[in-house]
């Protein structure tokens, strides 16, 4: 089967003046057409749009999901989506249309007539969360809201398949179906450049993930919500290329291929640093990945496009089972930024440059101040400016006005936090004055420990009153013996914040050149590590907690150790029995500052005092002892004759990403030792 080039197939569609189903209708008359597929959305359109004119909800077709009285009219509700959006209205079940006695469709109707309008478009907005479902129409509905243009194509034999074409300026999908099933997906670039092209299979096999059905999965829950959200970056790339002259698919693998070559350099520079001699593979790569310039990839954890990873959970417990491997790739959280562009006008900065040479060949310079030799540096470089060329006065559409000659593109480099991460107001600043571009919001400042954990629904809470967090936590042991058992402690965990600290969410950026992203890693690492520490420890939990590793060699070391490894240290570390107490949970109390640096104050039972020990969040998610009392003559060793240090503490936080398992790790291990040898 040829197929037909974007220009092609945007030529034809001209040609014959009709959309792609209107000539199918025509091909097929006197056939019987497949209906299109309903959706919550067209649904409620139809009978609540305020723009248009209204239907009768007699009009309304009638499915299994409609509710009410057969004789009454009824409204039909066609997913869980649509009755989500009447509820936020508080409409009865009943659904009966007399607006007398229901609140929230009485009130609207008592409202002004723009209070009205509001509400029904937040409805509206509601319903259309959903993207529908996996069919024909369903991905035609799409591809056109997209942007794209569609073309139908029917093929031959015993079972004809179609196939639907969906292309852009730069871009063209095409899905095979049968009987309404996605068969194949094949996806290409025809006017991008190999770098962008040997990514495309990759991309394809994603999106067609996407839309294939599961094993056993019926085509009526189908959801095109992956699919749309995968597919929709690469239409965003299309929509905002000009052709000729500036092709976002090559800009944005540009910056892969100048990120990749930076990753390849550190990986090598950490594998022959000796102090890390015997060190997994995994370790090494996730030392890269939390401390070093992330990790870049294309069409990675079933999301297309460019992905940076620079922080993830669990990151110094390496799998000692290899069939776990697998599981913890799929399953982890991990931190990571989402690379696109966006138009200008809305987050400002300097405009999209297309090149694959962001960084030096040797990836890094010696530097020199005043003649002397300061050590190597990163070797970015500053690509020239990408120009396109001004459109043609004689097209229509475009005005005799326009400035002729060439001009810079009206695009700049974007990047979405994924998840969105929040950070306190000054590093907000900091980052808006690195020469990355912020969006504006009118929202009211919020606290950053609202932001961690928010106000339940009716509170009231004054960002400048302290605040005070408490949660019972299940806190699993291994006690001594001769068969390894665990066991539980309760703890009563109580976070405590004083001054006011203010915050705010970073969800999306633009930026210039990708070393302002490099730039602000050990940042984000630092407030990514800080959330992951209060989430474990003061956010309640439905699940059991999970048995402590049967085998101390299973935690791994810090990954600024390099003398004394804290694996070896915690392989002679013997767990003293913890003495039930009569008071009731281990009270722990942690106390959030945020100064220069975030800090923690913890304070616990231990021995016969109340261990204080004070924590600084770095970057990169370190943790620095400012202050403690846990560690003196008496425990300075551990049982198998291995010093103790304080940075030991830090460390041991580090792995365990708990306050209340390091609290207990710290209770229940460095309560005895030899003393001073």
């Amino acid at each position: 089967m040829a197929t037909p080039t974007p220009t092609a197939m945007k030529h034809a569609l001209s040609q014959q003046g009709k959309t792609p189903s209107q000539s199918q209708q025509q091909q097929q008359h006197g056939a019987a057409a497949t209906p299109p597929v309903s959706t919550p959305f067209s649904a409620a359109h139809a009978v609540f749009s305020p723009h248009g004119p209204r239907s009768s909800p007699q009009q309304v077709k009638k499915s299994p999901a409609t509710l009410g009285h057969p004789s009454n009219p009824a409204i039909n509700f066609d997913s869980p989506s649509a009755a989500a959006a009447f509820g936020a209205l508080q409409v009865n079940t009943s659904m009966d249309l007399n607006l007398q006695g229901l609140g929230g469709l009485g009130s609207m109707a008592r409202s002004t007539g723009d209070e009205f309008l509001k509400k029904l478009d937040s409805v509206i907005a509601i319903l259309g969360r959903s993207k529908g479902l996996v069919s024909e129409a369903g991905l035609e509905r799409l591809a056109t809201r997209l942007g794209l243009e569609c073309l139908w194509e029917n093929g031959m034999g015993p079972e004809p398949k179609k196939t639907l074409i969906v292309a852009g300026s730069a871009l063209e999908l095409l899905v095979v179906f049968s009987k309404d099933i996605v068969q194949s997906v094949s996806l290409s670039f025809p006017e991008s450049a190999d770098v962008v092209n040997k990514h495309a299979d990759e991309a394809g096999r994603i999106l067609m993930k996407d839309l294939m059905l599961a094993p056993n999965q019926s085509p009526l829950n189908k959801q095109l919500d992956s699919f749309a959200a995968n597919f929709g970056r690469l239409a965003a790339l299309d929509r905002l290329s000009i052709n000729p002259g500036l092709n976002l698919y090559e800009a944005v693998a540009g910056i892969h291929e100048s990120l990749s070559r930076l990753n390849k350099w550190e990986t090598q520079k950490v594998r022959e640093d000796s102090a890390l001699v015997g060190k997994s593979e995994e370790y090494l790569q996730n030392l890269v990945l939390c401390t070093k310039s992330g990790l870049p990839a294309m069409n990675a954890r079933d999301q297309v496009g460019l992905t940076i990873a620079y922080w993830k959970e669990r990151r110094l417990v390496p799998s000692t089972n290899p069939s776990l491997s697998f599981w913890r790739d799929k399953n982890e959280k991990i931190w990571a930024l989402l690379i696109g562009c966006a138009p200008l006008g809305e987050l400002g900065g300097r405009p999209v440059r297309v090149s694959d040479k962001w960084i030096g060949p040797d990836v890094e310079k010696i530097s020199l101040h005043d003649g002397l030799r300061t050590g190597p540096i990163l070797d970015w470089l500053e690509p020239e400016s990408t120009l396109i060329p001004a459109p043609d006065p004689a097209k229509p559409g475009v005005g005799a006005d326009v400035l002729l000659g060439p001009r810079l593109p009206e695009v700049v480099f974007h990047a979405t936090f994924d998840p969105p991460i929040h950070v306190s107001l000054s590093l907000w600043s900091q980052i808006g004055q690195s020469g990355c571009g912020l969006p504006t919001s009118n929202e009211q400042l919020k606290s950053f420990d609202s932001l961690l954990f928010p106000i339940p629904p009716g509170a009231h809470h004054d960002p400048s009153e302290p605040r005070t967090i408490t949660c019972t936590k299940k806190i699993p042991f291994t006690p001594r013996g001769p068969v390894p058992q665990w066991s539980l402690n309760t703890h009563a965990n109580t976070l405590y914040v004083y001054k006011p600290i203010y915050g705010k969410t970073l969800t999306e950026l633009s930026f210039s050149q990708p070393e302002h992203l490099v730039n602000m890693l050990p940042y984000l690492r630092q407030y990514a590590f800080l959330a992951t520490l209060l989430e474990n420890s003061f956010k309640e939990t439905t699940s059991p907690p999970a048995p402590p590793a049967s085998h101390p060699s299973m935690v791994s070391t810090g990954t600024s150790t390099s003398q004394n490894q804290f694996s070896v240290f915690m392989e002679g570390e013997g767990a003293v029995e913890e003495v039930p107490s009569d008071d009731g949970p281990v009270k722990v109390d942690v106390t959030l500052t945020v100064h220069r640096f975030p800090r923690l104050q913890v304070m616990f039972p231990f021995r016969s005092w109340t261990a204080n020990i004070l924590l600084e969040i770095q970057e990169n998610g370190h943790v620095h002892v400012e202050a403690q009392n846990v560690l003196d003559e008496s425990n300075a060793f551990a049982p198998n004759g291995k010093q103790r240090r304080i940075e030991d503490i830090g460390a041991c936080l580090e792995t365990i990403e708990d306050i209340g398992k390091w609290c207990n790790h710290i209770r229940t291990r460095w309560a005895v030792g030899y003393g001073k040898q």
